[in-house]
């Protein structure tokens, strides 16, 4: 069969329009994904995106306490763990005996310093902004010393996505229902060093008042802040 050059430039014309289209279609579906990204659309998390944050908060906070459980069984010592975090001063100084104490470095925990995603977070404020937290700054009533009379140390993923907090709980209590708590979570599970506040016990019993009754014995859950509006994953992940 003997195509004609009109029928053939037609054809090629035909591709060319494929190709526009394609190309629109690419651009179009990246903006979608673009949107679905903005910290600005966070409310809006879809289920699917939801599910996959909190499958990958708790991996985090489990990979956490796995470096340190293996800092505790090569001998290490909860009240000289060291938190200073890559970049910063002193992380990367001093004796090799100072440098496996460290539990973000290389030569000690090795655990990486995660950032919280930004799709995964909802809160904007700076005091202290969202992200990972991790220090030995208060107790856990609940925990072997209790009363006040040691520090362990806390895992938190501060101002997440409530909706990723209610999937987190899903997880690991069978319940979405979210816990408020009598203070706010950055006095209670952020070291005083990031933010204006103080810290305080995270009390479960105390008749009265407790901080928080739901997290009695409960060494991993999601709660909210008691001005509401603020969610924070936390993970006990040393007691004494």
């Amino acid at each position: 069969m003997v195509f004609s050059k009109m029928e053939t430039n037609r054809e090629r014309g035909n591709a060319l329009i494929y190709v526009l289209i394609a190309i629109a279609l690419f651009a179009a579906l990246s903006m979608t994904l673009g949107r679905q990204t903005d910290t600005g659309e966070a409310a809006n998390l879809s289920d699917e995106r939801a599910e996959l944050y909190a499958t990958q908060l708790i991996a985090y906070a489990a990979q956490a306490k796995s470096s340190l459980d293996q800092m505790m069984f090569s001998g290490g010592d909860i009240a000289t763990l060291d938190f200073t975090l890559p970049g910063a001063a002193g992380y990367d100084t001093g004796a090799a005996l100072d440098k496996i104490k460290r539990v973000y470095h290389p030569d000690g925990g090795g655990l990486v310093a995660e950032k919280l995603p930004e799709e995964a977070a909802s809160y904007t404020g700076s005091d202290p902004v969202a992200g990972w937290y991790m220090g030995r700054f208060n107790n856990v009533e609940w925990t072997k010393t209790g009363g006040g009379n040691g520090t362990d140390v806390i895992l938190v993923a501060y101002g997440i996505n409530k909706k990723i907090c209610e999937r987190i709980n899903e997880k690991v209590k069978g319940s979405p229902a979210i816990p408020q708590m009598t203070a706010t979570i950055r006095n209670v599970l952020i070291d005083d060093e990031f933010h204006t506040g103080v810290n305080a016990d995270l009390t479960t019993v105390t008749p009265g008042a407790p901080v928080c009754a739901a997290c009695d014995k409960v060494s991993s859950l999601c709660v909210e802040d008691s001005a509401g509006n603020i969610f924070g994953f936390y993970t006990v992940l040393l007691d004494r």
